[in-house]
């Protein structure tokens, strides 16, 4: 540790978390001494975002028994005691990975050995009115890739089309040729077309070791957190100015997940537009929607339709408007994301702030930080940076110095090092547990981080829009 390092501070903060990161920069930018201190190597804490290795080497962390830390050795006042403070791992349980592609890739098939006579190849080629149009060449020709396919399209109008294609001719050509070959010709011509065809409808095969050559190419959130564009956060960035560190991504669309015997994913109705043009509710539910979303947007300008309700839960007061099931499902799930036994009041707020964020940014009301929730507690860390707050990582605390009268904290001991403090902020994954609320429930949220090789819903309509 380097000598000139200050030991006294105004602000202690322990930990990366977000919470933690704000009141460090609040902290900073109103003139106070920080010091922000965390264990690890990276920012964050749950919060985090890692590439594939990272996440991989957290795994292996948490999953690891923690090696207690040492106290260390510091000279005590009179009225002074030392606390020991939790190990945060301990608030992670039940983690593992799990693969479900080979360790290396498969062996390609061996190519099947060439004739020794030059065979003409026909290779099918779809034309523009749907049917299939042969071209013939021989071996020495090139394939073509998909570079070249890429390179090659031209766009053309339905009268060049007309003009340019002489269907008739072409059919005709096609036939002649058919006839001039052999039964063993045509066999092979067969058997090569079929085979260029399941090649290239093969699935890619997928590895371990190709994922993990693309490790920097993707990032993984132990939390991912979206943001309402009209909401708190977002305001706060803004006035901040952090928002300068950040990079956001609008998300294009909502789904949710409608039980049942026919069960499957669907897109939810966020604008006025979307109400009208989706399928998924019925022309008298589209009214009651859109009639009920109305009202939610301004429902404190009409108190006295609230009256009786307020006291109950929302899912009462959405059958009192007329709401049929699906339109229950889709307010409650995927709009308000309330829980059952949500009150009315707090249903019309959170369905208020989706409404609310519709429409500033993108076509739904969320945003998502373009490289990982982790982003967010770093552009905090940035500015507190700049206003001189001082950060060291990979320093693991071993205890806190507490006044043993007025049990007040005076600073922290850190690898045998002691820090003073006026204020020190932490998390309750860091605090002594005899600190903490002993008659509280422990509630646990389960989580898990899939990565597929298709998109989770696909949309025929949007693909083939992205696609153009």
């Amino acid at each position: 540790m380097d000598d000139d390092l200050p030991t006294q501070y105004e602000v202690i903060v322990v930990g990366t978390g977000l919470v933690e990161c704000v009141v460090a920069a609040a902290a900073a930018r109103v003139g106070k001494k920080v010091l922000h201190i965390d264990k690890n190597d990276y920012y964050g804490v749950q919060w985090a975002s890692f590439t594939l290795k990272g996440a991989q080497q957290w795994v292996d962390e948490v999953t690891a028994t923690p090696a207690p830390t040492p106290p260390g050795d510091c000279e005590l006042e009179e009225g002074e005691q030392l606390v020991g403070v939790a190990n945060p791992s301990v608030d992670y349980s039940g983690v593992k990975q799990t693969w479900h592609v080979p360790k290396e890739p498969l062996p390609s098939p061996s190519p099947e050995p060439a004739s020794a006579a030059p065979v003409e190849q026909v290779v099918p080629v779809e034309g523009s009115g749907g049917e299939n149009t042969q071209l013939m060449g021989t071996p020495d020709t090139p394939p073509a890739t998909p570079q070249d396919t890429t390179q090659s399209i031209v766009p053309v109008t339905p009268q060049d089309a007309v003009q340019d294609k002489p269907q008739d001719t072409a059919q005709d050509a096609v036939e002649a040729t058919a006839q001039e070959m052999s039964p063993a010709e045509q066999s092979q011509d067969s058997s090569s077309t079929k085979s260029e065809k399941e090649e290239s409808g093969r699935k890619k095969e997928w590895s371990q070791e190709e994922l993990l050559k693309l490790s920097r190419k993707f990032n993984l959130d132990l939390a991912p957190k979206l943001l309402y564009s009209q909401g708190p956060m977002v305001e706060l960035l803004i006035s901040s100015n952090i928002a300068r560190y950040v990079e956001f991504k609008c998300i294009s669309r909502v789904l949710t997940w409608r039980g049942g015997d026919d069960g499957s994913l669907l897109v939810v109705p966020c604008s006025r537009s979307d109400v009208f043009t989706t399928s998924a509710v019925s022309l008298v539910e589209k009214r009651l929607l859109m009639k009920f979303l109305e009202f939610c947007h301004q429902y404190d300008r009409h108190p006295e339709q609230l009256e009786e309700h307020l006291d109950k839960p929302f899912v009462d007061f959405l059958r009192s408007r007329k709401l049929t099931d699906n339109l229950i499902h889709f307010v409650t799930e995927a709009i308000g994301m309330v829980g059952e036994g949500a009150g009315c009041r707090e249903g019309l707020e959170r369905t208020r702030a989706f409404l609310t964020s519709l429409g500033r940014y993108g076509t739904t009301p969320f945003l998502f930080s373009m490289y990982g929730s982790g982003e967010l507690p770093q552009a905090f860390c940035r500015l507190c940076a700049v206003f001189e707050g001082i950060y060291i990582l990979r320093k693991p605390i071993s205890s806190l110095v507490v006044d043993s009268s007025s049990h007040t904290c005076l600073g922290l001991l850190s690898e045998g090092q002691r820090f003073t403090c006026n204020h020190l902020v932490m998390s309750a994954s860091h605090a002594p547990r005899e600190y903490l609320p002993q008659d509280e429930s422990t509630l646990g949220v389960s989580r898990a981080v899939f990565l597929t090789d298709r998109l989770v819903y696909i949309n025929i309509a949007c693909l083939m829009h992205s696609v153009s």
